[in-house]
């Protein structure tokens, strides 16, 4: 079980799980000092360091079919969540990794 001590203004790690694929390293479970929990944040890593993402859904097309990219037939995701601007998701980000880096220091490898 993970120390979940941290200062109380601190975003706190409930739950991780690992899945390595291309720049993905996981999923956490996180609350947060005003008694919100996010449950499916992304944690991914790459040339900048790492980061986190707030959960998505895909989108649905009006036949019940998940609608892809035309070039590159990846699934199209929307943003259950959103920010008033670039800067409040940075220090988001930034406060979900921090919590990550204190509860699991060696999520983000060597």
């Amino acid at each position: 079980m993970p120390d979940t001590q941290t200062r109380p203004s601190a975003a706190r790690i409930i739950e991780w799980r690992p899945l390595r694929k291309n720049s993905l390293l996981g999923f956490a479970k996180v609350a947060f000092p005003s008694g919100m929990i996010i449950s499916d944040i992304t944690i991914m890593a790459g040339e900048r360091g790492p980061w986190a993402s707030p959960p998505s859904k895909p989108l649905i097309d009006r036949d019940g079919a998940v609608m892809k990219d035309a070039s590159s037939g990846k699934v199209r995701y929307a943003p259950i969540i959103e920010f008033a601007s670039r800067e409040h998701r940075t220090r988001w980000s930034d406060a979900v990794v921090d919590a990550m880096r204190a509860t699991y220091p060696d999520a983000f490898g060597a």
